[in-house]
């Protein structure tokens, strides 16, 4: 096939990020809303962020098998259907026993959704004959954007939880359908598998650099808006800039990482971004004012932008290990950060305040411009 006719499935994939994203935007926007509605402290509000992470990692064994048995389109369509239905189940949520398990059951289907439509994009990557994955990734920040924006539109507009989760999860569900016409399906099932994968030997250093990115990440989708509101004392209409400050500016950057890239060098990317991300955190802690914050999570997430797909970029060139299986323990350990930081940033911030875990985070960016001189020195081939 040539690539004029795989542009369509490339644009399918592109729409699967997209979706996946603007649908994790909405949960982080609404987490103010969650947190006043029903009354909860920021350690109550950490058990539904909790739940909600738990519910993707308990899954993962089970669904990097499943994949390989029924095929990377089919549980893209069902995990996406599934995330855009189950979305919707924590806005209706009476108490707190309620919305945990409701946040378990929409991390569930999300961390499906990640490991199939991940699956599905190093297909969608094989057939064009060239690396994709970093502007895939741009469409899922660029969902991240809408979803917040839409939300933050909807709240201005006096919108309810309920109704503006509604309204989201169809816009989704629409998405997704046209783009399961066109998702593209395997030939052939692989041998190495896309499924779960402990590091080990080379690859754990790339492992736990991808997992200090991917916690600090994390922590900028669940609590910048929440930082926004109770400490830089924004309104509940304008907490929302803090995640869309972040996940423009990692949307424009990612757009240009392969630019970036090719002139810096992998080592300098990840190492100049990890300082980036260290200012901008603590531009965010010295001012805790609404813009001065804002302008903080822009810049971390510039420093963060490409950080991640040069990690994975260097797991598939490792020597010790196949392309697949060295992508999939970097994954496994760094989605690990992405889902359980932001609950251990909500705990730890209802002992010291989430201004102090501000300079825990500073602490990982440094950590992360340490580690990636030789993470990525040895992973070179």
């Amino acid at each position: 096939m040539t690539r004029r006719d795989l542009l369509p499935a490339r644009l399918a994939a592109s729409a699967i990020f997209f979706g996946n994203g603007f649908g994790i935007g909405t949960w982080a926007a609404q987490l103010p809303r969650f947190k006043e509605s029903l009354g909860l402290s920021d350690g109550q509000l950490s058990l539904g962020l909790l739940a909600f992470s738990l519910g993707a990692v308990a899954l993962m064994p089970v669904i990097g098998w499943a994949v390989t048995v029924v095929g990377s389109r089919t549980m893209t369509t069902i995990a996406a259907f599934a995330f855009a239905a189950a979305l919707a189940l924590p806005g209706l949520a009476p108490n707190l026993s309620l919305f945990v398990a409701a946040a378990l059951l929409a991390g569930a289907c999300n961390g499906t959704m990640d490991i199939a439509m991940n699956t599905n994009a190093t297909v969608v990557e094989k057939a064009w004959g060239s690396a994709i994955m970093s502007s895939l990734h741009a469409f899922f920040s660029l969902g991240g954007l809408a979803g917040a924006g839409a939300s933050g539109l909807l709240i201005a507009l006096n919108v309810g939880i309920v109704p503006t989760l509604l309204i989201s999860c169809l816009g989704m569900g629409l998405l997704f359908l046209v783009a399961a016409f066109w998702t593209l399906g395997e030939t052939e099932r692989s041998a190495e598998g896309h499924g779960f994968a402990w590091p080990r030997g080379s690859v754990m250093i790339l492992a736990v650099l991808a997992m200090f990115c991917f916690l600090v990440e994390g922590a900028m989708v669940d609590w910048s808006a929440i930082y926004l509101q109770t400490v830089a004392g924004a309104s509940l209409e304008t907490a929302v800039t803090g995640f869309a400050a972040f996940s423009l500016a990692m949307t424009v950057c990612r757009f240009m990482g392969d630019f970036v890239v090719r002139h810096l060098g992998r080592v300098r990317t990840v190492q100049f971004g990890g300082l980036l991300s260290a200012f901008g955190l603590a531009l965010a802690m010295l001012l805790p004012q609404p813009l001065p914050a804002a302008i903080g999570f822009s810049l971390v997430g510039i420093g963060l932008a490409n950080a991640v797909p040069v990690l994975f970029s260097t797991a598939g060139q490792m020597k010790d290990f196949p392309p697949s299986m060295g992508v999939a323990m970097v994954a496994t350990l760094g989605y690990g950060g992405l889902l359980l930081g932001p609950p251990l940033i909500g705990f730890g911030g209802e002992i010291f305040g989430l201004r102090a875990m501000l300079g825990v985070l500073i602490g990982l960016a440094f950590v992360i411009i340490i580690l990636s001189q030789r993470a990525l020195r040895r992973g070179a081939v």
